[in-house]
């Protein structure tokens, strides 16, 4: 269940894992993993940084664009989750997006806070991660041209 706490992959705060790290721990959904992050670099030009996203989730890939948050990847063994926060401008739209029945539990569960709804998406599926990229790219839009990756952004 989504909101279950599991044991963080990389709980060392000092030591970011690497992207070879990070494949090898979400194991099975390595393709996901690789799908999301292929489609940020290619869609907006930007690259994962690594955050330690605290001591119940360890380290994570947050990509940003303009210094807001897109989505954020956490590594789990076997699996990894998504989280994607939709601001309340974004909401309306929400409804008339197509989500895969487990993104539209989330989205309906998921409380409307004042900076938006934070969803946890447990992306066991491909279904899962196309929602990803759907309510991204609704809260926002992609740029009309393709975006070339920002020299010297870390992996």
């Amino acid at each position: 269940m989504l909101g279950d706490v599991t044991e963080p992959c990389f709980s060392d705060k000092d030591r970011p894992p690497s992207q070879a790290e990070l494949l090898d721990v979400v194991g099975a959904a390595r393709h996901r993993w690789l799908r999301l992050d292929t489609w940020a670099r290619d869609t907006y030009g930007v690259e994962g940084e690594p955050l330690y996203f605290g001591r119940d989730s360890g380290w994570c890939l947050r990509y940003r664009r303009s210094g807001k948050s897109l989505f954020t990847l956490i590594p789990r063994r076997d699996g990894m989750r998504a989280l994607v926060v939709v601001g309340p401008s974004a909401w309306a739209d929400a409804t008339d997006v197509e989500l895969s029945p487990a993104t539209r539990a989330a989205w309906d569960s998921a409380h409307p806070y004042p900076d938006g709804r934070w969803l946890w998406l447990d992306v066991a599926d491909d279904g899962v991660a196309a929602d990803v990229e759907r309510l991204v790219a609704l809260k926002s839009p992609p740029p009309k041209r393709r975006r070339a990756l920002v020299e010297g952004a870390a992996r």
